[in-house]
Formats: structure tokens, C-alpha cells, sequence
């Protein structure tokens, strides 16, 4: 029996039409995934590759915002977490959407269920630690410089929490691990395009270039790590522990560190 392989561009809408198309054909689906990700088709596999229809993909999320607010959540946090497979995961749970209506939600031992809401879990939750995690740099054109690798697309959450407390200065928001970066210029918010050499840099480094950095950052990071040493107490160091309660993953880019 033929089954079919969706294929979308990688953005949001596009999974969403991915998902919309499946649904409508109601043929038997083999995957939905980006081409990147997808390596080649089994016996008895058709590939169709979709132009991302917005409408249609506008049409879905609306009906999900209009069954329950969480369920268009759970459609924006499972595309946020980047996981392989998770599109399958959301195509399985719009049909039981349109099978139980907003009763789906709370079917919390339906596989796609519980993987979903887990997923939303992990994406708030990394993006809840980098709000307090995040260092920024200030560079000596004064804007703040703030470099992360999330392991999940959290550069939007963590965006919204800056943009409210760090509102009066400009600041920008690298994520180095996808190579996005977003720049608040104390009015509007908006994606941004980062030097290559720079960016490879602080890669390599996990630090700004001394020279690009403000004068009065290196006396700040001086302080910092003067205030980390002077409340540590070295008879209680146990580096076991503090992994944790903070992952090693996170430690790249503290300046403490």
C-alpha cells in the first residue's frame, strides 16, 4: 500500500500546511519532516514536496487557538523543540483533535499527548533558565551582547522576557548554536545578521575579543568574578552536585566561569 512522505521548508507554517495536508488527504502518512532531515524513500514510499500554503496553515492554527488556547500552544512549543519525528507527533494529535474535539487535551496517557505536553515542559523550562542565565557583554559600541547555545529554539521566549526588562538599552540576543540573533533597539525588535569572524569567534572562544568588548565590561567581569570567588566556600565544593542543579552545558558562556 503507497504511503506518503510530506516534505516542508523548515518553518512553522509549513509544518502547520504539512500537518493540514496530511490531515485532508487521509492517506496513510510515512513521515512528515523538512528535506534536511529526511534521507530517502522506503518501497511503496511517495515523496511530496509542499509549497508552503499560509492560509491553509493559518486556517489550522486558528482552529487550534479556537478548540483551546493550549492546544495551539503545544503546536508552537513542539515546532520550538527541534525534535526529530515531532511533526508526526502533532499530525497524531489534530486528528484526535477533530476526533474528540477540545477533550483530546486531557487525554494524557494518548502517546502524542503526553510527548507533546512533555516537549512544551522542556522548551519553558530551558527558556526559564538561560532568563537567568543569559550574561551579557557590553560591547564598546554599548550595546549588550548576549551569547547562548539553547538546545531548544528559545531565542523568541527569552527575547519577550528581555525586551520588558532590559527595555531602555540595546541589547542582542545570540543564539550561536543555530546562528540567529535578535536585536532590540529600545523600540522595535527585529532579526539581525551576525559577523561570520565574529560569530566564529566567540564559538571557539566562548568570549567576546578583549578589544571589541567596552572598557568598563573588563572592571564589571573583574567585579563578577570577584563576587563569585568571595560567597564561595571552597569546603563545601562539590562540582557533582552543581552539575545538577546546572547542567555543564550551560557553563560556556558565564562569565563566572
Amino acid at each position: 500500500m503507497e504511503r506518503l512522505v510530506y516534505l516542508y521548508d523548515g518553518s512553522f507554517e509549513g509544518m502547520l500546511h504539512a500537518i493540514a495536508r496530511a490531515v485532508k488527504d487521509g492517506r496513510e502518512v510515512a513521515a512528515i519532516s523538512t528535506a534536511q532531515h529526511y534521507s530517502r524513500p522506503a518501497l511503496f514510499e511517495t515523496v511530496l514536496s509542499l509549497h508552503t500554503d499560509i492560509e491553509q496553515a493559518d486556517r489550522l492554527l486558528r482552529y487550534l487557538q479556537q478548540l483551546h488556547p493550549q492546544a495551539a500552544d503545544l503546536a508552537l512549543y513542539s515546532y520550538l523543540s527541534e525534535e526529530p519525528g515531532v511533526e508526526m507527533q502533532l499530525y497524531a494529535f489534530v486528528r484526535l483533535c477533530l476526533h474528540y474535539g477540545r477533550q483530546a487535551l486531557y487525554y494524557e496517557t494518548n502517546p502524542a499527548v503526553a510527548h507533546l505536553k512533555g516537549l512544551q515542559h522542556k522548551v519553558l523550562h530551558e527558556a526559564h533558565r538561560y532568563k537567568g542565565l543569559i550574561r551579557f557583554r557590553i560591547l564598546a559600541s554599548d550595546l549588550h551582547y548576549g551569547p547562548f547555545e539553547p538546545r531548544h529554539n528559545v531565542i523568541s521566549l527569552c527575547a519577550r522576557h528581555f525586551r520588558r526588562r532590559l527595555a531602555g538599552c540595546q541589547w542582542m540576543l545570540h543564539d550561536l548554536r543555530r546562528n540567529i540573533a535578535l536585536y532590540w533597539d529600545t523600540a522595535e525588535l527585529q532579526a539581525v545578521a551576525v559577523d561570520a569572524a565574529f560569530t566564529a569567534h566567540v564559538l571557539s572562544q566562548g568570549e567576546v575579543s578583549g578589544e571589541q568588548l567596552a572598557e568598563h565590561e573588563h572592571y564589571y567581569q573583574q567585579l563578577w568574578r570577584g563576587f563569585h570567588a568571595a560567597i564561595s566556600n571552597p569546603g563545601r565544593h562539590n562540582p557533582q552536585l552543581q552539575r545538577q542543579f546546572m547542567p555543564q552545558r550551560y557553563w560556556k558562556y558565564l562569565i563566572e566561569k
